[in-house]
């Protein structure tokens, strides 16, 4: 049957069965203009608080979004400590941290079920990282139209003169909003691991902030211009700089352990027994959000402090003779900074497994055995080790003179120039 065209179509009797399809498949397709309506709505509401701030500090100053996601607590911090070097040099910019996952989806705390999947669900993320880990196809994130709404609405809410992402779906949003809109906002990526994942290296990125020369080397074989990328260590605060070597008081050794902002660390009873045994050795563990290990080990042993979050890390990391943690990017390059040598545990997840090889192969720290019954021998030989810890230490130092430290303050000194 030909149809005229502009003509509709007679209408077709359709049994009941086939109605009922007919209203799903209805339904389905209002679903999403009913949930993009929604969160219209929610959203407007929150808009007047970035324009009440700009009318607050003036026009005429640089305005600057910092975009982030609550993946585990590295990328939050490097954001702040970003945050914190713009403003030492530019004090009258004005600076937004935003968790563009949490202003999208409307969750505050999305860390514990994070935990939970970094705990429980290791080998499906790791097969997943590895999937996407050299895909050049530019795929979008999930539920790609909520993400674009909100990044359009900070941006134009802040007035953001740069957009800077310390997470690499961030960096995939932006990309994809400077794509449909045909936006000249510079944006600059921070990647905070030292191995390079496909989802960092994204169309429309002006500058990226890298934690290691084989960091720039990776990304130039892929195809980005080396005047594009500047070796800039992973940024942390200002505090972790060591100023001078920790004095020992009567022998005793300092061990700091930590688990990053989740407090994946092991929960095994028979691993602190041993760590409180350690002759002539005081510990500190720090749990973050891991309230249950917290409570388990808060009093019980002797030679074993036990804190939650801390907000004067670098304080316990200039006491600290060694450091004992998960290696991620931002604690390795806390420790760096601080210069205290590294022990990691057993890496498992893709990117701390290149993280860990890292370690190695700058010298700067050493991986415990599989084997957890050999642990604490590990630990007390490296804390007894005084050439190894001076060794790592200088090696640190090495490293440290890698980075361009100021390059993030030249970039946005130079885009400044071009907004004014």
């Amino acid at each position: 049957m030909i149809q005229a065209q502009g003509i509709p179509p007679a209408p077709v009797c359709l049994g009941p069965g086939k109605r009922t399809i007919s209203k799903i498949s209805h339904f389905f397709r209002i679903v999403p203009s009913l949930i993009s309506c929604f969160y219209r709505i929610l959203h407007t509401a929150q808009g007047n608080k970035y324009a009440a701030q700009g009318k607050k500090y003036g026009v005429d100053y640089m305005n600057i979004l910092i975009l982030t996601g609550s993946f585990g607590m590295g990328h939050n911090s490097a954001a702040s400590a970003i945050a914190e070097k713009i403003k030492a040099e530019y004090e009258d910019a004005n600076i937004f941290i935003e968790d563009l996952f949490s202003e999208t989806l409307k969750i505050n705390n999305y860390s514990l079920p994070y935990s939970i999947f970094m705990r429980y669900g290791k080998s499906l993320y790791n097969f997943a990282y590895r999937c996407t880990e050299d895909s050049g196809v530019v795929t979008k994130l999930p539920f790609n139209t909520f993400f674009q709404h909100v990044l359009h609405k900070l941006i134009n809410k802040t007035g953001a003169d740069i957009v800077i992402s310390t997470y690499s779906g961030c960096s995939k949003a932006v990309s994809e909003y400077k794509r449909l809109t045909k936006s000249n906002v510079p944006f600059i990526s921070c990647i905070t691991d030292v191995a390079l994942h496909g989802t960092w290296l994204q169309p429309g990125t002006d500058l990226y902030l890298v934690a290691a020369p084989a960091t720039k080397e990776e990304l130039v074989a892929k195809g980005v211009l080396p005047q594009r990328i500047v070796v800039s260590g992973v940024p942390v605060r200002d505090e972790f700089d060591r100023v001078s070597a920790r004095k020992v008081l009567s022998g005793e050794k300092r061990l700091l352990i930590m688990g990053g902002g989740l407090g994946l660390l092991p929960s095994t009873k028979d691993f602190y027994e041993e760590i409180n045994q350690l002759s002539g050795v005081k510990t500190t563990v720090i749990t973050g959000k891991n309230d249950k290990l917290f409570k388990t080990l808060d009093g019980k042993y002797e030679n074993i402090e036990v804190l939650p979050f801390v907000d004067d890390m670098p304080r316990y990391m200039k006491e600290a003779d060694l450091l004992l943690s998960k290696p991620g990017g931002i604690t390795m390059f806390e420790a760096i900074s601080a210069e205290l040598p590294l022990l990691i545990f057993p890496p498992f997840l893709q990117q701390e497994i290149k993280n860990g090889q890292f370690i190695l192969d700058n010298g700067i720290g050493d991986i415990l055995p599989d084997d957890e019954g050999a642990w604490s021998k590990k630990i007390g030989d490296m804390l007894e080790d005084c050439g190894q810890q001076a060794s790592i230490r200088e090696s640190m130092k090495a490293l440290k003179k890698t980075f361009d430290e100021r390059a993030l303050l030249h970039a946005i000194g130079k885009y400044e120039r071009q907004c004014a």
